[in-house]
């Protein structure tokens, strides 16, 4: 049996109270968990577990065969099949959801401009961004851009999830935005995220339900990052 990830179920979760399948020299293996384990340029989510009445930290996350390892600091004495409460620092969380979202609004506002590709990203609690395929892409434009990603953000498009047959999804037209595909061929189904009628892409991270939550973004910069690849940095304003 392996980990059921209850983000996907439901990313506004903040509690949960599941079971422990197994106990690891670091940390533990559960049956069901609201902690995202890092992936896609969105970091592991942070918390606290608590085993009879004693709080401890989540300090990293990571997938194994067996499901999704939760390590602990400190680590505790814990048996299968006993009843744990999780928490994740939800002011984080949510943050993170609302940059990641705002990435793919602007990522699809890039593509539609001039039809390049994202070729990296990275998301922390108060700035993300993403590079792109582009040669051309100064700061001149950095106002414009600005303006038009707070116009659709919004605008509250509604974010929906849900998963298709590989094959199926291999037939989208730039389903996959990046210039290197990075879904392993054993993913199936893949997981796709849409924004609106703006944003139709393969994603297996985080969102918020509907763009007007995020508020007002303000590009950081425009960064040269060398031949061919552009950075551009966001942050709320």
């Amino acid at each position: 049996m392996v980990t059921i990830s209850a983000y996907y179920r439901d990313p506004y979760l903040r509690e949960l109270e599941t079971e422990i399948l197994t106990a690891t020299e670091k940390g533990l293996i559960l049956k069901d968990t609201i902690f995202y384990p890092r992936g896609g340029g969105q970091p592991d989510d942070e918390g606290t577990i608590t085993y009879n009445n004693q709080e401890v930290r989540v300090v990293g996350l990571k997938k194994t065969q067996s499901g999704i390892e939760h390590i602990l600091d400190p680590m505790i004495q814990a048996r299968p099949g006993d009843s744990v409460l999780l928490r994740i620092n939800w002011e984080r969380r949510y943050n993170l959801m609302k940059l990641h979202t705002a990435l793919h609004v602007l990522s699809a506002l890039v593509y539609k401009k001039y039809g390049k590709l994202v070729t990296g990203g990275n998301i922390s609690p108060d700035k993300a961004r993403l590079d792109f395929d582009l040669e051309k892409l100064t700061s001149e434009i950095k106002q414009d851009l600005e303006d038009e990603l707070n116009a659709e953000l919004e605008k509250g498009h509604e974010v929906e999830t849900k998963f298709l047959p590989r094959k199926e999804a291999e037939k989208i037209p730039a389903l996959i935005r990046t210039k290197i595909n990075l879904l392993p061929e054993e993913i199936d189904p893949i997981r796709v995220v849409r924004i609106g009628d703006i944003d139709y892409q393969a994603d297996g991270g985080l969102h918020v339900a509907n763009t007007r939550e995020i508020g007002r973004i303000r590009i950081v910069k425009i960064e040269n990052k060398g031949k061919g690849r552009k950075r551009i940095t966001i942050a709320f304003a």
